[in-house]
């Protein structure tokens, strides 16, 4: 027996909350990046769904419809597979922005989601996953599991992709993955031991607005060129050292400079300029680790902060970091050379403002550079135009 109230109301629930994230994509869809028309795509699928689903509740048992509600049944099966597929590609393209990964991995990869709903639309002849008797009443076959297997394959997938990587190519903050799936499994389990329920579209549309919030935390705290954390980061995180006033540590400060980052962009373009940058951001996630946090400045200034017990641990960042770069340089076949001007300063929390220090940073950053300069390291830029 079904329970036509709650169906009602938790999938209605779920497209009003999925048309609410909709409404707050304010960007044109022709003009979002890849993984933004992957997020829009989850959430239209999402949306039939829940439609599809009220609809073969409705038919069920009324002879007259039985035509239209096996093919209803082969769009349920067939959308879910295509869900769950998709969602292996976008968590894989926010982590690694790679299209050429993407067109290279991923046709492998949908072969059983194919296999799947190629039998789903044999279903429209011949029962494979369900029947729908004489009386137009849903039955599952003995191979319906094969469908949830491929399934939530998929969606388990895209959760142990984020777990192993997201600290390997510097995401930060974006998607605690357990966060998108414990809504999804809750409605799987309740659906299935509560008969004449459904409530695993509604988990969807929950795990869908978890992804959209975190999603907002990454664009709010991170700089989506470096994918280091962005000013704003910066300044929260020493108005926390500020006000907490640990003693137990010194807060270094260490600023860093691309040397003659200009002239990339004024003899390579901006777009090579723009890739100078995503370098950097990759070269500082290497080099810092877990031992500080690496934060883009603004333009081509980065800070390094890291709580700290003596100098040496301050220089041994700095030729960390000087030889992460030199190790680009020799691998990477790039028409540029990424090379630093470093300044370098603690932070005397109980007796200077923020301000301060960072400026401090900021003139033993240029010190480095004039001496550079003088000594003919670097061309001196100030007076061209």
């Amino acid at each position: 027996m079904y329970n036509f109230p709650a169906i009602y109301i938790a999938n209605g629930t779920a497209i009003l909350l999925l048309l609410v994230v909709m409404l707050s994509i304010r960007k044109p869809l022709h003009h979002g990046l890849f993984e933004e028309k992957m997020y829009y795509a989850m959430i239209v699928i999402n949306i039939m769904q829940c439609i599809l689903e009220v609809v073969t509740f409705l038919l069920n048992g009324k002879i007259e419809y039985r035509t239209l509600t096996v093919v209803l049944n082969v769009l349920l099966f067939s959308n879910s597979l295509i869900f769950s597929f998709f969602w292996t590609i976008y968590a894989d393209y926010k982590l690694f922005a790679d299209m050429r990964r993407i067109r290279r991995i991923y046709p492998f990869i949908a072969i059983p989601a194919v296999l799947m709903i190629i039998g789903c639309f044999i279903n429209l002849v011949t029962p494979v996953f369900f029947v729908i008797d004489e009386y137009n009443v849903y039955q599952r076959t003995d191979l319906f599991f094969l469908t949830y297997v491929v399934t939530y394959s998929y969606l388990v997938y895209g959760v142990v992709l984020i777990s192993m990587y997201r600290k390997k190519v510097h995401k930060y903050l974006f998607l605690p993955a357990v966060l998108f799936m414990i809504p999804v499994v809750i409605g799987s389990a309740l659906q299935f031991a509560f008969y004449g329920y459904s409530l695993v579209w509604l988990g969807v549309s929950i795990g869908m607005i978890w992804l959209f919030i975190n999603v907002q935390n990454e664009a709010s705290y991170v700089d989506m060129l470096s994918g280091l954390f962005n000013r704003q980061y910066l300044n929260d995180i020493l108005l926390m050292h500020s006000r907490k006033g640990d003693k137990g540590s010194i807060l270094a400060g260490i600023m860093l400079d691309i040397d003659s980052f200009k002239e990339i962009n004024n003899k390579f373009g901006h777009l090579v300029g723009d890739e100078a940058i995503s370098a950097v951001g990759k070269i500082l996630h290497t080099a810092v680790g877990s031992k500080g946090i690496s934060c883009r400045y603004g333009g081509d200034e980065f800070i390094i902060l890291m709580k700290t017990d003596s100098q040496k641990e301050i220089m041994d960042m700095i030729d960390t970091v000087r030889t992460k770069a030199a190790l680009f340089n020799e691998a990477e076949k790039t028409p540029y050379q990424i090379h630093f001007s470093i300044g370098h300063s603690t932070y005397q929390s109980g007796h200077e403002s923020t301000d301060a220090f960072l400026k401090r940073i900021d003139t033993a950053m240029y010190e480095d550079k004039r001496r550079k300069i003088d000594e003919g390291i670097i061309p001196d830029r100030r007076w061209s135009y």
